[in-house]
């Protein structure tokens, strides 16, 4: 899944379609500007037909076979296509494909290893192209060329081909059981929208061609120009398969500064703020013109360890740290009490929830005795040492947003109560997320302690982020931890389809992962959305983004 830009989560000339992108594709490079003629927000106040929204973290592509931002995936709602939307309910939402397949509807083979999919017809990409299974059997293949840097196949590794049975019939053949393929496969929670083969197959890989900063999609927007820095902006596309989208144009803005953007929330010189910072909660009420919602969302907050650290890769360190954190006070303070504790990565919503209580929660004594059990004895200024080595961790996070400045703040206050000095170090969010080819700091290893918040399934699933295959480049186990107990049953709860046992399964990683503590988690997140009094069909979803349905939205 993506990564959320909770305390993390994200000039241009203009791009056209038509000759001029295919112009650009060709080259396969795009040029860079800081200016753009046409400013994009308005003078203060709403403009009918016209969506300006805002966000600190700016996309480090528009692709989503390349980028694990959520601002990313926001923006992939707009723009591209894939085989179903999750809706408001947690359900899916035949897009692409006109059916779920399953068991019952023999879509899902008795083996579980045939799935069949059923393409809707009449869907065309922007530049007129129909959307075929060709487009399907491309993006499979572009997902699993080693040359592009892909950073997680999750459950497209355990697919042996995808058959274009004719233009409008997919069939995915498994090379063994994998319970959630349906979850997966050019759906969300795979991380991967539809790409166009007739624009791409030509490409060796496609790190770097043009289509990245300048795509034709096939979703309910068309891309127009990405002023670097500063906007992207997207217009109808009347050509969209449910019809044109009520709302003319979208402008989305990149503010790197939380307070900046609740000035232009003042000033209505932008419409709205998804996903905004809870922080900010009672500042954003008493804004005149909006609606604030606030609704539960499948995105855990964590703190993550390095293990391949030589202080951190000692269990009872990490055990002291999460002892030494008042999770309860962290979830009041920098969350203003919008979020809730948990102690799992899995969603309020999830059937494999275990409702257990935190294996170390707050109490500094055990935190300190930990630490004298393991040699790290208490210096003159109260931090410890251990073989003439400190005590001292990095915290790495995005900055820009409070949130995360917050809850570094009480981390460094609390673990320096039991002898643990706590720095911090801000990033910006296309570096902190980057591909570990791009020498991004949580896939490149970089860093100690990492806050960030991180985007959970409809499907329990969690391997990429645990498997002991699943290390950067290969996965998203930035943790660079292994744990023969919790591998055994992350392949289990793959292999099976059985609910029950699948449960079991994710009760014993969740048993793992409390007591060998390679990561804290912190709370489960409850989005906050500022929405305009005259905006209308906005209904935000759980599963990951507000934008599953931006094609009802209007502006009046």
């Amino acid at each position: 899944m993506k990564s959320s830009c909770r305390g993390r989560l994200e000039s241009r000339p203009v791009f056209l379609f038509g000759a001029l992108a295919a112009a650009l594709i060709l080259f396969g490079c795009t040029k860079i500007s800081s200016q753009s003629g046409t400013p994009p927000a308005g003078s203060g106040a709403p403009v009918p037909g016209v969506l300006r929204y805002a966000e600190i973290a700016e996309p480090d592509s528009l692709s989503t076979l390349l980028s694990t931002q959520i601002t990313t995936v926001d923006l992939s709602y707009l723009m591209f296509s894939y085989f179903f939307n999750v809706d408001d309910h947690n359900n899916f939402v035949p897009e692409i494909a006109t059916v779920v397949p399953t068991l019952a509807n023999g879509g899902i083979s008795a083996d579980g290893k045939t799935i069949t999919y059923h393409l809707r017809r009449g869907v065309r990409w922007q530049d007129g192209a129909p959307l075929t299974s060709r487009d399907i059997v491309f993006t499979f293949q572009a997902i699993m060329n080693p040359r592009n840097n892909v950073q997680v196949r999750t459950g497209y590794d355990q697919i042996a081909n995808v058959e274009a049975k004719d233009d409008y019939t997919v069939v995915v053949h498994m090379k063994t059981v994998f319970s959630p393929i349906i979850a997966y496969f050019m759906g969300i929670q795979g991380g991967f929208s539809i790409l166009p083969a007739h624009l791409l197959s030509q490409y060796p890989d496609l790190n770097h061609v043009a289509w990245n900063n300048a795509p034709v999609g096939s979703g309910p927007f068309k891309f127009v120009e990405w002023v670097h820095g500063d906007h992207i902006t997207l217009v109808a596309n009347p050509g969209y398969w449910r019809g044109s989208p009520k709302l003319k144009k979208i402008i989305f803005r990149v503010v790197p500064d939380t307070n900046t953007i609740v000035t232009l929330l003042k000033t209505h010189e932008i419409d709205a703020w998804f996903r905004a910072d809870p922080v900010k909660i009672d500042e954003l009420r008493s804004l005149s013109g909006y609606h604030v919602s606030v609704t539960p969302e499948n995105v855990f907050g964590h703190l993550d360890f390095n293990t391949k650290d030589p202080i951190l890769a000692d269990v009872n360190v990490r055990r002291a740290l999460e002892s030494a954190i008042d999770r309860t006070r962290i979830t009041a303070d920098a969350t203003k009490g919008v979020f809730t504790q948990t102690d799992t990565d899995l969603s309020t919503f999830s059937w494999a929830l275990d409702h257990h209580q935190p294996f170390y929660p707050y109490d500094p004594a055990r935190a300190k005795a930990l630490l004298e059990q393991d040699g790290w004895t208490v210096g003159p200024d109260g931090i410890r040492t251990k073989n003439g080595k400190r005590l001292s961790l990095q915290l790495s996070y995005i900055g820009g947003q409070s949130i995360a400045e917050e809850l570094g703040a009480l981390i460094q206050q609390e673990t320096k109560a039991v002898g643990i000095e706590v720095t911090q170090k801000p990033y910006q969010a296309n570096l902190y997320f980057a591909s570990a080819q791009s020498g991004g700091i949580l896939n490149s290893g970089k860093y100690q302690l990492a806050y960030y918040g991180w985007v959970s399934g409809v499907d329990p699933d969690d391997s990429s982020l645990y498997r002991c295959d699943q290390f950067p480049p290969q996965g998203q186990n930035s943790l660079f931890w292994c744990d023969p107990k919790l591998e055994a049953a992350e392949v289990d709860a793959l292999t099976h389809m059985d609910r029950a046992r699948r449960i079991q399964d994710y009760h014993t990683i969740a048993t793992e992962l409390g007591t060998q503590a390679p990561t804290v988690f912190l709370f489960a997140e409850r989005r906050v959305d500022v929405i305009p009094l005259e905006m209308s069909g906005f209904s935000p979803s759980p599963a990951e983004s507000a934008h599953w349905n931006a094609y009802d939205w209007a502006m009046r």
